[in-house]
């Protein structure tokens, strides 16, 4: 979401390799996707005959998982890429710098998560992972912590909630004020 609503506050549609109103759609239901296939193959886990095929699967829902956070990577740096060298009059005055760095660090904590959830799930119960806790605590919870804080030091509140909106009413109001003025 705070890459769409950059992208709107920016006014950088144009920029954008993936339309704004379609970001969050696509990378949400890219998440669920991985989700879902995730969950067929924990369902498989369950039973002893299908517990290979349940493991290929698991494994299958978190490289697609990966896949799609890999995608939306490389979209937020193509726009951040294109805005910095094409800014638009509204991206002079919104600061969207701090929120696409804190967009990245984000990433990279949610992406060596989501390595450290693959390496863990390849090395089964068995593995030097599942038999500590400080992995878990680090790779996992350490890091999604990194990520609450990171986004309540860098809010997007100003791009996403009702100040944004109060904003753009206020802004659209002035185009249409002056749009008149203009003809």
């Amino acid at each position: 979401m705070v890459l769409g609503r950059l992208v709107l506050a920016t006014r950088g549609e144009a920029l954008a390799p993936i339309r704004a109103s379609r970001l969050t759609k696509i990378f949400v239901c890219g998440d669920v996707v991985a989700f879902i296939v995730q969950a067929g193959g924990g369902g498989l886990l369950a039973q002893q005959k299908t517990q290979d095929s349940g493991k290929d699967i698991v494994l299958a829902g978190l490289f697609i998982q990966i896949i799609f956070f890999g995608i939306f990577v490389i979209t937020s740096g193509i726009f951040h890429k294109r805005i910095a060298r094409l800014p638009t009059q509204e991206s002079l005055v919104v600061p969207w710098q701090k929120y696409m760095f804190a967009l990245y660090s984000a990433s990279l904590l949610i992406l060596i998560r989501s390595v450290f959830r693959v390496v863990e799930f390849v090395g089964g119960n068995n593995g030097p992972i599942s038999h500590s806790e400080a992995y878990l605590y680090i790779f996992d919870a350490l890091f999604m912590l990194g990520v609450m804080i990171g986004f309540n030091v860098v809010h997007p509140g100003a791009i996403i909630g009702r100040k944004a909106q109060k904003d753009s009413m206020e802004l659209s109001g002035r185009e249409s004020a002056t749009d008149g003025l203009n003809d």
